[in-house]
């Protein structure tokens, strides 16, 4: 309700808040920091990680389902890339605005509630962040550690950004009540160094016994002097004051639309779909009527066709007039589709490959080999775990069973051919994932005997399918239907224009979503 939120509530309402996995989101700081450099000059900075893999989300109804079928499933994605070696990576960047252009701009720059777009202060790329290693223990390694945002290294200083300064404090206190006042002393949170001396010594659970009888200074030894500047020692930057001093923010703190425009004006059509969408699934669950109306009339401020929307399916008042002109302004860097890999790049996706006793060995030893090749994660779901025959008389060893598994936990489907589709097609669970993935706009593959298996799971007449001796995609549904032994190969170059069946399957893996079935309204069509 406060008006302050409206940016905020435009990036917890999109897709960013559901994300694919940790290691495809964007890490950016929300507070101004500040860079002091050794010639004593001060710029203000804002940080930025932006991970190799792109910036992916699920979408909401996948999301919903596997927050109760996999609770640890973003854990468990992130510690089992760790260990496979396919180590996530982040590009470290800064943004930098020099102390004299800090009022140069409309909006406040330690303001917390705006960005910097990146066409007025572009990111500058200076390092890399890469995480290769998993905690030897989850609970003292993880649960324990203690982030202060006060915690800083030599050559960053903190800005006058409100919300920092209310954070310092509150970041340290909060570790007190969380892990008692020598929290500084667990493991995690120990300089590396063990003759580090920490000034905040004794009080309740001490984990050490320290033989030195003094920890602060002056003292009568003189021994334990603190570190000067020179020496990598703490001095709060000397910045120079004029005017009045006032509990009160600056004048531009006051704007609250104009950057939650931007936002929105940035985003692609599916993104403006799943915002409006997402607003109407919150707002339909208040019960307050002034709740909805208000914040229904509230998003006319971002964009009237937003707000007609949201308030025709949460039944608040629909605006006629916006109470602020859109002035159609974009930023590169806010919709997630600026971060798409340019490459088929599939690797850590979850690929799972459906078979029964009677599925061909062949296309399916095919493409797992094709995919494993291209450091996908490839899965067996098969109609027993004990074992499945294959036409030829070979058995394979599922990783799970049909009802161990659904396909919210997978990017991706593949069906072999074989007579094994017939005790797919008695199967309520293989069929419903089917379905299931196509009204998650996820790529599903299949050949020869699958094909028609596929068809009638989906069963909508706009999916168009392969005929005798083609391969044919049609809204990320990928199926060939006697096409020749060199269809089903892996070309050294993958990009839109290929034409194999395994070279189409991993292109659209690496698109992510086929979006386009929700914007054509065949998800509408799909019980999922």
């Amino acid at each position: 309700m406060h008006s302050e939120t409206t940016h905020m509530q435009q990036w917890v309402m999109s897709d960013r808040a559901i994300p694919r996995s940790y290691r495809m989101m964007q890490g950016f700081g929300v507070n101004t920091y500040c860079l002091v450099n050794d010639k004593g000059q001060r710029h203000f900075v804002k940080f930025h990680f932006t991970p190799e893999l792109g910036v992916h989300s699920l979408v909401w109804d996948e999301a919903l389902k596997i927050a109760g079928q996999d609770p640890d499933f973003h854990r468990k994605d992130l510690m089992d890339a760790i260990e496979a070696g396919q180590y996530p990576r982040w590009k470290f960047g800064i943004q930098v605005i020099p102390e004299e252009k800090k009022d140069d701009f409309e909006f406040d720059i330690q303001d917390a509630t705006k960005i910097w777009p990146e066409e007025l202060v572009p990111i500058q790329y200076i390092g890399q962040l890469e995480l290769n290693r998993n905690v030897d223990e989850y609970f003292p390694q993880t649960e324990q550690v203690a982030f202060c945002t006060s915690h800083i290294v030599p050559g960053i200083d903190f800005s006058d950004d409100p919300l920092l300064v209310g954070r310092n404090f509150s970041y340290f206190d909060t570790q007190i009540s969380r892990l008692g006042p020598n929290w500084q002393e667990l493991p995690i949170n120990r300089p590396v160094c063990p003759y580090m001396s920490l000034v905040n010594r004794d009080g309740q659970m001490r984990h050490r016994i320290t033989k030195g009888k003094v920890n602060y200074w002056p003292n009568r030894f003189d021994a334990n002097p603190p570190s000067s500047p020179a020496h990598g020692g703490f001095a709060t930057y000397p910045e120079k004051q004029r005017g009045l001093k006032a509990r009160a923010l600056s004048d531009k703190f006051s704007e609250h639309f104009n950057q939650a425009q931007l936002f929105y004006n940035s985003l692609s059509p599916i993104e403006k779909l799943h915002v409006s969408k997402a607003f109407s699934f919150e707002l339909d669950h208040c019960d307050e009527e002034i709740v909805y109306k208000r914040l229904s009339e509230r998003l006319a401020v971002v964009d009237l066709q937003l707000a007609k929307t949201v308030a025709k399916n949460v039944g608040g008042n629909t605006p006629t007039k916006a109470p602020k002109e859109n002035d159609g302004k974009t930023s590169k860097g806010l919709s997630q589709f600026d971060y798409l890999p340019d490459s088929a790049q599939i690797a850590t996706r979850r690929v799972a490959i459906l078979i029964a006793d009677g599925f061909d060995l062949t296309s399916y030893g095919d493409m797992k080999s094709a995919l494993q090749k291209q450091n996908a994660f490839v899965f067996t779901i098969g109609s027993q775990r004990q074992g499945v025959t294959s036409e030829s008389g070979e058995k394979v060893i599922p990783d799970h069973h049909f009802p161990g598994m659904r396909s919210t936990l997978f990017d991706a489907t593949f069906v072999p051919g074989g007579q094994h589709v017939g005790v797919l097609a008695k199967n309520g669970i293989a069929k419903h994932w089917i379905s299931e993935s196509f009204a998650h706009l996820k790529p599903i593959a299949g050949v020869n005997e699958a094909v028609d298996f596929i068809r009638k799971q989906i069963g909508l007449d706009a999916v168009k399918y392969a005929s005798d001796g083609q391969v044919k995609e049609s809204y990320g549904v990928v199926t060939a239907l006697g096409a020749p032994a060199q269809q089903l190969q892996v070309s050294s170059n993958i990009d839109s224009e290929s034409k194999g069946f395994v070279d189409q399957f991993i292109w659209q893996i690496s698109r992510h979503r086929n979006w386009q079935r929700e914007l054509d309204g065949l998800v509408d069509e799909i019980a999922a």
